[in-house]
């Protein structure tokens, strides 16, 4: 087992994922990490940490190597949380198995003499061996992990969230509104092979089977195009499911395939990643779909 370090603003139960400010320091991160280790936070020297928690080690996680975003989790934010564009501050993370709160937080300074720069406040830094020891032998107590519904189906299985509704009622218009209130997913599949950057946005029960059907029709092996799934968004309900992605596909109306008005094309995966994260956050912010 490794102990790494991480400066953070603070410690709040319960507890989140592992937040990176880009895609390269989680990707840095996951490369680094094996699992078991475990991460140490402290908090950073000034504003916006408070006073009593800066400079201090205020807590541990053990990390898996699952990423995740940060409209995954219900977390509570504060507006020096998010940049002058409106831009959350941290959007990637890896989801974790295990945290704990310090049931005693000296200074950074009584475990290590090192010096701390801007890789342990952006990524995570390895401690050498007598530091670990000292964080590791620090009491601590078990805290309580964010889990919410929509990240326990994508990391667990797709039908965990499915076993929770009843059967569809036999009755045609009963039937229909049922399904209404299922569990489902929006998802957004690169198309690999298109002659530009192109992708299928839709939404499904399954989306594991969906892609599976595309790419049986598609025969990537015989040189068609390949789907992947490169986001997906649980929604408690389908309708909710249904609604996120006709306002995604509106967002990008000037691109849409004449062919299939469900593949948008000429587009960055950057550009969509933008708009996928603008549109969850615009939704749950509305309370839903």
């Amino acid at each position: 087992m490794t102990v790494y370090l991480t400066k953070v603003w603070g410690f709040g139960i319960p507890v989140g994922p592992l937040q990176f400010s880009t895609s390269g320091w989680r990707d840095r991160a996951r490369e680094l990490l094996s699992d078991g280790d475990i991460v140490v936070l402290v908090g950073t020297k000034g504003p916006p940490t408070m006073e009593d928690e800066r400079g201090r080690l205020l807590g541990l996680m053990e990390p898996t190597l699952e990423p995740v975003m940060w409209l995954d989790f219900p977390l509570q934010t504060l507006p020096h949380e998010f940049t002058e564009t409106g831009e959350y501050r941290w959007p990637y993370g890896l989801i974790n198995r295990r945290a704990w709160t310090l049931l005693e937080r000296p200074l950074l300074e009584e475990v290590s003499a090192r010096q701390f720069n801007m890789d342990a406040a952006s990524g995570i830094v390895r401690l050498t061996g007598e530091e670990a020891d000292a964080v590791l032998k620090l009491p601590r107590r078990e805290a309580e992990l964010h889990s919410p519904f929509r990240v326990i189906a994508r990391t667990e299985a797709h039908d965990i969230a499915r076993r929770r509704n009843a059967p569809v009622p036999t009755t045609t218009r009963s039937g229909v509104m049922h399904v209404r209130r299922l569990a489902a997913y929006t998802y957004a599949m690169q198309i690999h092979g298109a002659s530009t950057s192109a992708f299928k946005i839709g939404w499904a029960f399954d989306y594991t089977t969906r892609v599976r059907e595309f790419n049986h029709h598609s025969l990537p092996g015989l040189g068609g195009l390949r789907y992947v799934v490169r986001f997906i968004e649980f929604w408690a309900t389908a309708r909710q499911a249904f609604a996120m992605e006709q306002v995604l596909l509106r967002s990008f109306d000037g691109k849409r395939h004449p062919a299939n008005r469900e593949v948008v094309h000429g587009i960055s995966y950057e550009e969509l990643q933008s708009a996928w994260s603008a549109c969850i956050q615009r939704l749950r912010r509305k309370g839903g779909p």
